[in-house]
């Protein structure tokens, strides 16, 4: 097991105590249909385990105001990679009730070994 497996390790381990049970969503459209009018799609629910955070202004680097890359109510999410793939933008969080937009993803994967992602998600 190389140094980055140990880690992701860890962090796996250490969102697994602290954090809680979230599930990525991916909504992938299917083939339209013009007789229905409707195109089918077809949702993959990936479980995993995360931890939620608020954005703080001088952490996130950016401001709290409409048109910049962080607004209010926007939350971060640091997403153990065990079991699931490399989110994208579309994809969604689900959170017990509330589901959330993922905006952007940053992806900690040093040497080629994912050892945590980090979601910017929006409502």
């Amino acid at each position: 097991m190389s140094f980055y497996d140990e880690m992701a390790a860890l962090a796996d381990e250490l969102l697994r105590e602290f954090g809680k049970a979230v599930t990525l969503r991916r909504v992938v459209p299917g083939a339209y249909d013009p007789s229905a009018g409707t195109a089918a799609e077809t949702v993959t629910d990936y479980p995993g385990t995360g931890a939620l955070f608020d954005y703080e202004t001088l952490g996130a680097g950016q401001t709290w105001m409409p048109s910049t890359l962080i607004e209010v109510g926007d939350k971060q999410c640091l997403l153990s990679p065990a079991g699931m793939p490399l989110p994208t933008t579309g994809d969604k969080l689900v959170d017990g009730t509330d589901v959330w937009q993922v905006q952007n993803v940053k992806a900690v994967n040093p040497a080629g070994t994912p050892v945590l992602y980090e979601l910017h998600l929006r409502k």
